[in-house]
């Protein structure tokens, strides 16, 4: 990574090339926007465009901007049955996107369906009445599945983005978001590249908390690479995790929320209040380059870091790269991971499921218990945690494991933007 002295912007220069110059253009990608609460509030009352207003230089100077959109936007919520939270802003909180000249919104998310099938379809006429488009989601698999086309540079630009499998996912006949399905993914992203000439892939997945990316994430994202995708962007984690360049192709693991406020009650660990924007150079050949702007979020507006906190950043964000190229140590992460995270799963299943559930299905409390427990197998992320943890037992290594978890948790208070105000423990 390179300091631009122009912009002061981090920068990486993907293929060891300048920009060829012709046909140049740039798309920037947000990471998870959720404006509930007092975001909700703003908006309603005219106040949208002050959001973003300390970054919109940087959102505005790209050619293409693109939203991660984690909520519906239900006029009368109706919750599904899940586990997690269901998530709905108020309709009108469409204009946060529009007001701040977003292109696309990317609904392939684990919350889009958080208010039924219906919510889905109502969510993207939301968006399209105020000039947005969106991607991920549909009436039906096929419309969920389809990409995003655009003309840009003189190039035809395809975006496709698929969503780990917890709930909310589309089938033949209910609306959803596009599921993660490995084969059918690297499918649609071959046959996207063979009508485009450019695309890009977005996914909804990754362990929540985890600064770095399991074996299995990395791989799939470098798959899609090798299937022809020029971008690969995944978001999901509410922190931080690095960039690497596969074959030419950068991988953005996990940028952090953009903006996506909680209540004070359970305000989350530091991490979830800061991230970084990518902004993705391409010119005739492809992408070249890759621009970040790091900020901090609260409830009122999303801040780019400057000074000293612009400099922390430059030095966490190396770290959080590092792992990326070397397997054996981002196994050894992900077993460390997996050893402090999944035992809270798994306890939480073990205890909460009746030893007769299954002459109870009828009973909403047994129900509500098991769809925790399908959510734990469905989703990849979840399932290869626990595989892990419960690999560790069998093979007597989970003690040796759990040695590094205070390393890993020291990422969740990053040296800058700490709304406790409490003092960030050293990385190594």
């Amino acid at each position: 990574m390179t300091n631009d002295t122009a912009s002061t912007l981090p920068t990486i220069n993907v293929s060891g090339r300048a920009s060829a110059g012709a046909g140049a253009f740039s798309v920037v990608i947000t990471g998870d926007v959720c404006p509930q609460l007092r975001g909700e509030e703003r908006i309603l009352a005219g106040e949208e465009a002050a959001i973003f207003a300390k970054v919109a230089p940087f959102l505005t100077d790209a050619d293409l901007r693109i939203v991660q959109w984690e909520t519906p936007l239900a006029s009368q919520p109706n919750p599904i049955p899940k586990s997690g939270p269901n998530l709905n802003c108020a309709p009108a909180t469409a204009r946060l996107a529009a007001v701040n000249a977003f292109d696309l919104a990317l609904l392939a998310n684990n919350h889009i369906g958080d208010q039924g099938p219906a919510a889905v379809v109502e969510t993207m006429g939301h968006l399209r009445a105020v000039g947005v488009r969106s991607v991920g989601a549909g009436a039906n698999l096929t419309e969920a599945e389809a990409p995003a086309v655009f003309e840009i540079g003189g190039r035809s630009l395809a975006v496709l983005n698929f969503a780990e499998n917890e709930f909310g996912g589309a089938t033949g006949t209910r609306a959803g978001f596009a599921p993660l399905s490995p084969l059918r993914n690297l499918a649609a992203i071959r046959e996207a590249r063979q009508q485009h000439d450019l695309v890009i892939v977005a996914l909804h997945g990754g362990h929540e908390r985890n600064p770095f990316p399991s074996p299995r994430m990395q791989a799939l994202f470098r798959a899609y690479a090798e299937a022809g995708a020029h971008v690969v962007f995944n978001c999901h984690t509410h922190c931080p995790e690095g960039v690497e360049f596969h074959q030419g192709t950068p991988v953005v693991h996990c940028p952090g929320n953009f903006y996506f406020p909680k209540p004070a009650a359970i305000a989350p660990n530091p991490v979830w209040w800061t991230g970084y924007l990518p902004k993705f150079h391409f010119d005739a050949k492809g992408c070249h380059a890759v621009e970040l702007l790091p900020y901090v979020f609260n409830e009122d507006e999303v801040a780019p870091l400057t000074g000293d906190a612009f400099a922390e950043f430059e030095r966490y964000f190396q770290k959080l790269c590092q792992p990326l190229s070397n397997p054996a140590e981002l196994q050894a992460l992900f077993e460390s991971w997996s050893s402090h995270s999944a035992q809270g799963y798994l306890t939480k299943l073990s205890q909460s499921i009746p030893p007769d559930w299954v002459n109870r299905l009828d009973d909403r409390e047994v129900f509500q218990r098991l769809l925790g427990l399908r959510n734990q197998f469905t989703c990849e992320s979840h399932a290869d945690m626990s595989a892990c943890y419960l690999r560790l037992v069998e093979e007597g290594r989970l003690e040796e494991a759990r040695k590094r978890i205070p390393e890993l948790l020291a990422y969740q208070t990053p040296p800058w933007g700490d709304p406790s105000g409490t003092p960030a423990p050293s990385i190594p």
